[in-house]
C-alpha cells in the first residue's frame, strides 16, 4: 500500500474509531477524488449492486420522494466508499497497522464518555454521539483489541485500551450492544484456539468485574447508574415494551408496501399512520430493528439484497479465517457479529458515520479473501 494511501486509511480508522465517520467519508473521499483516473475498478459486483438497486426503487416509489432521495444519496455514497476500499491492497501488516489506529479511536470515544458519565451520573454518551452509537463503536472495536493483545508490540497499552472499553461500554448502558458483544465472543469462543477460548474467559472476568464495581459504587453513592441497569434488564420496562409496538408498527407499514417499502429513510414520517394506540412515542426515527426497518423502508426487495449482502460478507471473511487463521481476521468477524446483532435492536448503521463499518468490514473480507 502507498505511503500517502496508507496515512489517509489510518486517519479513516482513526475517525470511524472515535464516532467521526462524517470526517472519515470526507477525507477519504476527496483523497480519492483526487486519484480518480489511477483508480482501476474490479468486476462490478452483482450482490452490491443489488442493493443499491432495490434502495433506488425504493426511493423512486416512496410517497415520500423528497425525503427518500436524501437517504438513497447516503446510501449511495456509502457504496462509492465501499467501491473504493475494494481497490485497496490490504495486507496483514497494513491490516495491523489500521486496525490500531482504529483501537485508538475507540479508546479516546470511551474515555471521554466516562468521564461524561461521572458529570451526568446516568450513563455514559459525548455531545456528538448517543449512548446507542457509542455501543455499537465499542462493541465493535472491543474484540478488536482483545485479540490484538496477543502480537502487540505494547501489551501495556493493549491492556489499557482492553479497560477503557470495556468500562465505556458498560457505562454506555446499551443492551444492544451488550447482547451484540456476547455473540460476538460466542463467535470468538467457537471458532477460536485455547488460547483465544482463555482470552474470551478472562475478558468476560474483567467485563462482569467493571459491572460489579459500578454498581456496588452506584449503591454506595447512591446515584442513577444502578436503576438504571435494573430497566436495562427488565424484560418488562416501559423502553421495552415502547419498542414492541414501534415493531408492530413496522409491520403494518410492510404489508402496505411489501415489495418497496415506505421509502428508504422516511420511517418517521410514515410513523404517525400507523402508530400503535398503546404507543407512548409520537414521532419516531426508525424502528429499532434493522430487519423490520429494512422491511418497512425498502420492502422485501431491500431486506432480501441486504440480507445476501451481509451474508456474502460473513461468508468470504468466515472462509479466509479458516483458510488462513490469523487472529486479526477472528477479531474482525467478531466485531462485524457485534456490530450486525446491535442493529436487530437499535438501527444506528443508517447514520454516514456509522454505515461506514459495514462496508469497511465488507471490503476487508473480500480484499483479504481474493488474495
Amino acid at each position: 500500500m502507498e505511503g500517502k494511501n496508507r496515512e489517509i486509511l489510518k486517519l479513516f480508522t482513526f475517525f470511524f474509531g472515535i464516532g467521526g465517520g462524517l470526517i472519515s467519508f470526507l477525507l477519504y473521499f476527496f483523497y480519492k477524488l483526487i486519484f480518480i483516473r489511477k483508480i482501476k475498478f474490479k468486476n462490478i459486483e452483482i450482490i452490491p449492486l443489488s442493493v443499491v438497486i432495490a434502495f433506488f426503487l425504493s426511493f423512486l416509489f416512496s410517497p415520500y420522494k423528497t425525503i427518500a432521495i436524501g437517504s438513497f444519496l447516503v446510501f449511495l455514497f456509502l457504496y462509492i466508499i465501499y467501491l473504493f476500499l475494494r481497490n485497496e491492497p490490504f495486507s496483514s501488516n497494513d491490516l495491523y497497522s489500521l486496525i490500531d489506529y482504529w483501537i485508538l479511536g475507540a479508546t479516546l470515544l470511551s474515555f471521554g464518555s466516562i468521564n461524561v458519565f461521572f458529570y451526568n451520573k446516568t450513563f455514559a454518551e459525548t455531545t456528538f454521539i448517543g449512548k446507542n452509537g457509542i455501543g455499537t463503536l465499542l462493541a465493535t472495536a472491543l474484540p478488536l483489541i482483545q485479540l490484538r493483545i496477543f502480537n502487540s508490540k505494547d501489551k501495556l497499552w493493549s491492556i489499557l485500551s482492553l479497560i477503557i472499553i470495556s468500562i465505556g461500554l458498560i457505562l454506555c448502558m446499551s443492551q444492544g450492544a451488550w447482547i451484540g458483544l456476547i455473540l460476538g465472543e460466542i463467535l470468538l469462543f467457537i471458532l477460536g484456539d485455547k488460547r483465544v477460548k482463555r482470552n474470551v474467559f478472562f475478558t468476560s472476568l474483567l467485563f462482569l468485574s467493571i459491572l460489579i464495581i459500578f454498581i456496588i459504587r452506584s449503591i454506595i453513592i447512591k446515584d442513577n447508574l444502578f436503576s438504571f441497569f435494573l430497566t436495562r434488564i427488565d424484560i418488562n420496562s416501559s423502553s421495552k415494551v415502547e419498542r414492541i409496538y414501534i415493531w408492530r408498527s413496522s409491520i403494518k407499514m410492510f404489508l402496505d408496501y411489501p415489495i418497496t417499502g415506505v421509502g428508504i429513510g422516511t420511517f418517521s414520517l410514515a410513523y404517525p399512520s400507523y402508530k400503535i394506540p398503546e404507543s407512548q412515542e409520537q414521532s419516531i426515527s426508525f424502528s429499532h430493528n434493522l430487519p423490520l426497518n429494512l422491511l418497512a423502508e425498502t420492502g422485501i426487495l431491500g431486506f432480501l439484497t441486504f440480507t445476501l449482502l451481509t451474508l456474502y460478507f460473513f461468508i468470504k471473511g468466515l472462509k479466509t479465517y479458516l483458510k488462513s487463521k490469523d487472529y486479526i481476521i477472528l477479531s474482525l468477524l467478531s466485531g462485524f457479529t457485534a456490530y450486525m446483532v446491535h442493529q436487530f435492536f437499535d438501527g444506528t448503521m443508517w447514520s454516514l458515520h456509522l454505515g461506514l463499518g459495514y462496508f469497511l468490514f465488507g471490503a476487508i473480507f473480500l480484499n483479504l479473501y481474493e488474495t
